[in-house]
């Protein structure tokens, strides 16, 4: 018999060392212990007597007066849902009521066919009427990775028929996308507002470059869904400008003097509403709000333009 090398006893000692001592290893279950239901095709034991999803029967030595009761069980609660949603349960009912005669006179195999019948309809209207609903919200998918998540999540419940489950996870899904499309229309109001104001900045002649390269920064944020981010980034968009803006404001402000003074004297003055305007001007210069400041000016200058 040759003799072992040392590369060969240290594989062995290695080969031995993560095997946990007097226990056997568990053995992993094959794809051949596992089958697919032929009436539901939800993967289900070789072993099993009947399927658990759809209630469709393997042995007919089984107890079917036990699965019949777990089966009305089941039924009860699939009509409760159905109803809260629309559906007409009415073939579950009558199922039912059929199947109480067979079990009136003992015959529960019998009996048991018609209320299997009634479950895969019943739940099959569910799973078409929830799916509906999870459609909707294939738009919002790409929002972010959460929605993502319940979105998938919620898929995988439906396809077990786990309805419960998946009634709570289109909550957190429906309360989410909300907050997240809130957040987009919030930001998509807050950049044409700030766009608005850059184009009244241009034509007052202020350089407008910086105001412009945080815009973009913003959009890029949107882009990552950021919403909240980014509209933070926009409240700021107009502050590399204001300076710029305070200075035109001034020149602005003698300008509409002047042309107050030109319209007063030809009758033709809208001296309260400008006025009104300027006092709303000051208001927001002094809180720091230059969207509105622009706004403001944009506004009286249409007046004035009116007047001429």
């Amino acid at each position: 018999m040759p003799e072992e090398n040392i590369d060969e006893i240290i594989q062995e000692i290695l080969s031995e060392e993560n095997k946990p001592e007097g226990e056997e290893v568990e053995e992993i279950i094959t794809s051949e212990e596992l089958y697919e239901c032929p009436v539901c095709h939800h993967t289900v034991s070789e072993e099993a007597k009947f399927c658990p999803y759809c209630f469709a029967v393997f042995d007919e030595k089984i107890n079917y007066k036990m699965l019949m009761e777990t089966l009305i069980g089941k039924l009860k609660s699939a009509v409760k849902l159905a109803t809260e949603e629309n559906i007409p349960p009415d073939e579950v009912k009558r199922a039912i009521a059929k199947a109480k005669k067979y079990a009136l006179i003992q015959d529960f195999s019998t009996g048991y066919a018609p209320l299997q019948k009634a479950y895969l309809y019943i739940t099959g209207e569910l799973v078409k009427h929830f799916k509906k609903h999870l459609e909707k919200y294939e738009l919002v998918v790409g929002m972010n990775n959460e929605i993502r998540e319940l979105y998938n999540t919620a898929g995988a419940y439906l396809d077990e028929w786990e309805f419960e489950s998946f009634i709570e996870t289109m909550k957190e899904l429906k309360d989410k996308a909300s907050k997240v499309s809130k957040e987009m229309k919030e930001f998509l109001e807050k950049l044409e507002e700030v766009e608005n104001a850059i184009e009244i900045a241009k034509k007052l002649n202020i350089d407008v470059s910086k105001s412009l390269s945080v815009v973009d920064t913003a959009k890029d944020m949107s882009d990552s869904k950021k919403y909240v981010d980014a509209i933070g980034v926009l409240d700021e968009a107009l502050t590399p400008i204001k300076d710029e803006i305070d200075n035109t404001m001034k020149s602005f402000l003698k300008i509409v003097k002047e042309e107050l003074v030109k319209a007063t004297y030809n009758g033709k003055s809208n001296s309260k509403e400008v006025m009104r305007l300027i006092r709303e001007l000051k208001i927001y210069r002094d809180e720091g709000n230059y969207v509105k400041v622009l706004k403001k000016m944009g506004d009286i200058n249409e007046i004035l333009l009116e007047e001429k």
